[in-house]
Order: C-alpha cells, then structure tokens, then sequence
C-alpha cells in the first residue's frame, strides 16, 4: 500500500498515545475530517491556526496531527473570521483532516514530558527519574516528571541550560530563590495543579511552561522555586520524536507518505523585549 487512509494511521498514533491516559473531558481523536481518506502528507504542529492550515496546503499535507485541540470548547456561534472557526472553515474548504494527541500524548511513554526530560538532559546530568504524579493503575506512567540530578547545580546555571537547549526567549524565573537545586520537578505546558505533588516529593524546582501569579506566589510560600520556559517552548519539542516515530513505523509498512514538522510558530507571545 502507497498511501494510507485516516483510518490506517489513527491505530498508529494509538498506539503511540493511548486514548485511555487522556485526562477526563480531554477533546483527542479526529475532529475534522473523515477516517476513509488517503493521505497525502502530514503536518505536525502543536495548535491549529489558520496559518497552520495554509502551511499545510502550501505542503501537499491534507492531515494535521496537533497536540492541542481545534475543537475544546462547544462551539456557540460560527464567526467566520474568529479562531477558531477561522481555522476549521479553511481547513473544511480545503479538504484537510485534523487529529489531535493532547494528554494522553503529555502522559504516554516517549511523549511531551519524556521529549522535554530528553531534550534537557545533557546539561542536567541526571541520576534518576520517575513520574510525578502516577495515574490510575499505572506506577510507572504519570502527569509530569520527578527527578534527581547526580550533583547539586545552581538554579541559574539550570536556567541558562533550559534557555540554550529549549531556545526560550521569554523564560521567567520565580517562587523561592533557592541557589542549590538537586531535585527536580518537571512538567511541559500548564501544570500548576502539581505543585503540591511536587512538594510532596521534595522538589526544589519546579519547571514548567507557565503557572501565572498566584499559582507562582503558592509556590514560593511552599519554597519551591519556579522556571515558567514558555508553555510552546516544553511542548515544541515533541514534534522531532513524534515524526521519527511515524516514520519508523510508516517504513514498515511501506508507506509513502511524507511528514512534516511545521516551521510556523503558534506561540502567542513576542520574543522582542521592550528596553
């Protein structure tokens, strides 16, 4: 077989993020399009803008695998000009299907966390890790991750690392100002719901994408410092692990689909600081 269909790649990305370790409510699956569809080229991105779309008609790609939902909210009104009706009206009109991995992909074995712990990990040298928060009957699978490093290293020099390798620009640094960090919590995107199981395990740093004020000044009350690196900057890169792994697997089975990895940037936020 030359070309999957919809149907065809959907066990794939099953199996790759598991729909039972979505949290409860998450919007995962297909949300436009239809499974019997053959696909021509994929588009990998982690929000689906308009913008998006266009680059995937710029691409060949009638498939956009994203990370976070099109549709998460019900849809009260159709505004043709507003995301993200915007989004899915371009993307209807020129027949391109959407499938989203949201938590279940955050959560599965080789997912977000695991690319985010991955990506860090040359310059944090780190001696063991493990879930932060297990679910379910699942020890060894959780929300985030725990670890410890082999050797004491200062918060800056922690915050610098994260800067380079994640290339954040907008990195803020927050909570308590504890200068010799050695455990570590660790969770890409929004996770300010785990600062307690954090404490709980004896972290010393939390680092995440983004917490916002009050979730910083519960934090620093409990003494656990805070690095916010940007909510797309700790979930951008899963976009290269997630592509070899569909190559990998399109190999085997011979087919001819090419995937890409968006070159566009969703992040909301201006990299330009004001002086």
């Amino acid at each position: 077989m030359a070309k999957p269909t919809i149907k065809d790649i959907i066990p794939i990305m099953e199996d790759i993020a598991p729909p039972d370790l979505a949290l409860p409510d998450d919007k995962i699956g297909l949300q436009i399009g239809e499974e019997n569809i053959s696909v021509d080229a994929i588009l990998l991105c982690l929000d689906v803008t308009k913008n998006i779309v266009e680059e995937a008609k710029e691409r060949g790609a009638n498939l956009i695998i994203a990370h976070h939902p099109l549709i998460y909210t019900p849809l009260r009104q159709l505004h043709f000009s507003r995301p993200p009706v915007d989004a899915i009206k371009e993307a209807l009109n020129s027949n391109i299907s959407t499938y989203i991995a949201h938590t279940n992909l955050d959560v599965a074995p080789g997912g977000v966390n695991d690319a985010l712990l991955k990506t860090l990990e040359p310059d944090l040298k780190i001696e063991m890790k493990e879930p932060l928060l297990p679910i379910r009957d699942k020890p060894d699978i959780g929300l985030g991750k725990f670890v410890s490093l082999e050797d004491e290293k200062d918060l800056w020099e922690i915050v610098s690392a994260v800067k380079k390798r994640l290339a954040a620009q907008n990195i803020r640094v927050g909570g308590a100002e504890n200068h010799k960090i050695r455990k570590i919590a660790l969770c890409a995107g929004n996770c300010r719901e785990l600062i307690y199981p954090a404490c709980q395990k004896g972290a010393q740093l939390f680092l995440t994408g983004e917490l916002g004020y009050h979730s910083l000044l519960e934090a620093k009350s409990l003494g656990l410092s805070v690095i916010e690196a940007g909510h797309y900057e700790t979930e951008v890169v899963i976009l290269p692990f997630l592509k070899q792994k569909l190559e990998e697997k399109f190999k085997e089975k011979n087919w001819k689909v090419k995937i890409f990895k968006s070159e566009v940037c969703t992040s909301p936020y201006l990299t330009k600081s004001l002086s």
